[in-house]
């Protein structure tokens, strides 16, 4: 489908992912294979609800809340610099430092929309000022200049955005046993 959607039109073709994929890294490769211009990691489906008075269906509305983003920084880390397709992250993008997170581990651009229904459209334009002046602050000409600076592939630690490393995570972190103790 992909092939024929590539031939028929003339504008990029991009692809909004689930992250439900056996496989997602597979899949976006062969995706990009066929040509795909870009992905958005990833899209927030509306789930289903059961009201248990009324022994209805219903489904809310929900906005994206903080740190829902995270999902898309550890893949935009893992494509960066191995796919040619651009990268969009979406979830959960709620300030600058998610703008500058996602733009560290290689997300191209960022999707907004939960943030806008909270914030108010203005809020773009304190965003854009909040990520110059960090740049500035940082030396940072262009984004360029710092996009995919914490990717994997650029990553002295290979296993950065692997799963294994939460053991590492664990086992350095008193904190978190001091507040989940073992029995």
């Amino acid at each position: 489908m992909l092939r024929v959607s590539k031939k028929a039109v003339k504008i990029p073709v991009s692809v909004k992912l689930s992250p439900f994929y056996t496989n997602t890294l597979n899949f976006i490769k062969k995706l990009d294979e066929v040509g795909t211009d870009g992905y958005v990691l990833f899209n927030k489906f509306f789930q289903p609800e059961i009201d248990i008075q009324e022994e209805l269906f219903h489904y809310p509305w929900e906005l994206t809340n903080a740190q829902d983003h995270q999902l898309a920084l550890r893949y935009a880390g893992l494509l960066h610099g191995n796919i040619d397709a651009g990268i969009c992250a979406s979830r959960g993008i709620q300030n600058v430092e998610d703008v500058i997170r996602l733009l560290l581990a290689g997300a191209d651009v960022v999707q907004i929309v939960s943030a806008i229904y909270k914030y108010q459209p203005g809020h773009i334009a304190k965003m854009l000022e909040e990520l110059s002046a960090w740049m500035d602050q940082k030396g940072y000409k262009t984004i360029d200049e710092f996009k995919g600076k914490l990717a994997r592939k650029n990553m002295k630690d290979p296993y950065s955005y692997q799963r294994a490393q939460y053991v590492e995570i664990l086992m350095k972190s008193e904190e978190i046993f001091k507040k989940y103790p073992m029995v």
